[in-house]
């Protein structure tokens, strides 16, 4: 599933981004493919809000779309 689809509360690992210009806006939000993340607020047609080691970061919806996400188990 993409990070768009993600629900409130979810602990999700990173898995895929789209492409080279995805992982590269990602990776300055310090997500990379592997990372642990959680999603505090899914916006209906706005941003994902996600936390990762204590700091919380809005992913705009078109990037969230193209990052691909699995249950952390």
């Amino acid at each position: 599933m993409t990070l768009a689809e993600a629900k409130d509360g979810q602990e999700l690992m990173v898995v895929e981004m789209a492409n080279d210009t995805v992982n590269k806006q990602a990776l300055r939000f310090g997500i990379g493919k592997g990372s642990l993340i959680t999603v505090q607020k899914n916006i209906h047609k706005g941003p994902v809000i996600i936390s990762r080691n204590q700091l919380e970061i809005a992913i705009g919806r078109e990037l969230a779309l193209q990052i691909k996400v699995s249950s952390k188990e």
